[in-house]
């Protein structure tokens, strides 16, 4: 799933600054024009935005009066963008997938790039807005929701969070039925029938509010040579990499990286374990899903 990143500085010179920043990291090079053509301001205040990024980092660029550009110098830094591969990646992808539109991402020159479709869940606008609107109002909302191993039933649910596990998005809620939090998939809702008040008090959801770090290594069947790879892959340190989840999402994660709880390898050719859940230790069993 892809997100959006995340602008530091607000839409005045701030901003703007970090768009310099960013070209010149990304690019190497930005001119007034792109500066006026993105944020519709003269050419005056571009000129005052370029001298004060070059007061603040003196030693980023020079301006080619051939190319009529500002060229990032090969000691470049950046000073407000972050230089996180995963920042430009995301807006790319977000680009590629109409997320994000162009006056909104500081991308100038977009390479070729190309994503992968997933399968289109169905989720109603109505029956989401119900839901946001129960979390933020902290009402219960009596549904018709259709689960896959259940017959068609009313339940009260009590919406609290919104998750998605890579694939789908969930609503988790506490279940007055069956009196405990579970995650519902959103596609899942065939009607919502009324918006009410909690019939008793809702208990503290601690599987959501509980944090775990699953701790993966790669495959210790692999060779020194393939285990330094994917040590380098995942950005492991000694041969370990923490990713830190909610408790109620092990579940997911599990899933979607092939984990065996025992460490074990799944086949001869997976590349990363899971070595052990730091404290607090969740228990062996899955989650509760629907």
């Amino acid at each position: 799933m892809s997100t959006r990143t995340t602008r530091t500085g607000n839409w005045g010179q701030d901003r703007r600054l970090e768009f310099i920043d960013f070209r010149l990291m990304w690019e190497g090079r930005l001119n007034r024009a792109d500066i006026t053509a993105f944020f519709r301001i003269s050419v005056p205040q571009a000129s005052l935005d370029l001298a004060k990024y070059q007061e603040i980092a003196p030693e980023n660029a020079y301006y080619d009066r051939n190319q009529k550009s500002y060229i990032a110098n090969a000691s470049f830094k950046p000073v407000f963008a972050t230089f996180e591969s995963n920042h430009y990646l995301n807006e790319l992808i977000g680009l590629e997938t109409g997320i994000l539109s162009p006056s909104e991402s500081f991308i100038g020159w977009v390479p070729p790039v190309a994503s992968l479709p997933l399968p289109t869940r169905k989720v109603q606008p109505e029956t989401l807005l119900d839901l946001i609107m129960a979390i933020k109002n902290q009402r219960a909302l009596v549904v018709d929701y259709r689960a896959m191993r259940d017959e068609p039933s009313i339940r009260t649910l009590f919406p609290t969070a919104f998750a998605h596990d890579g694939h789908r998005w969930h609503v988790r809620a506490y279940c007055f039925n069956s009196e405990m939090y579970k995650d519902f998939v959103l596609g899942r809702f065939f009607d919502i029938v009324e918006s009410i008040s909690p019939s008793s008090e809702v208990p503290v959801d601690t599987e959501w509010e509980t944090f775990i770090d699953v701790v993966i290594g790669p495959n210790p069947d692999f060779s020194m040579n393939k285990k330094m790879i994917i040590e380098s892959d995942y950005q492991m340190d000694n041969g370990e990499a923490k990713i830190r989840i909610r408790k109620s999402q092990y579940f997911y994660l599990k899933r979607r990286l092939n984990l065996n709880e025992n460490g074990e390898p799944v086949n001869e050719s997976q590349q990363i374990v899971l070595l052990r859940i730091e404290e607090p230790l969740i228990s062996s069993g899955d989650i509760e899903h629907e």
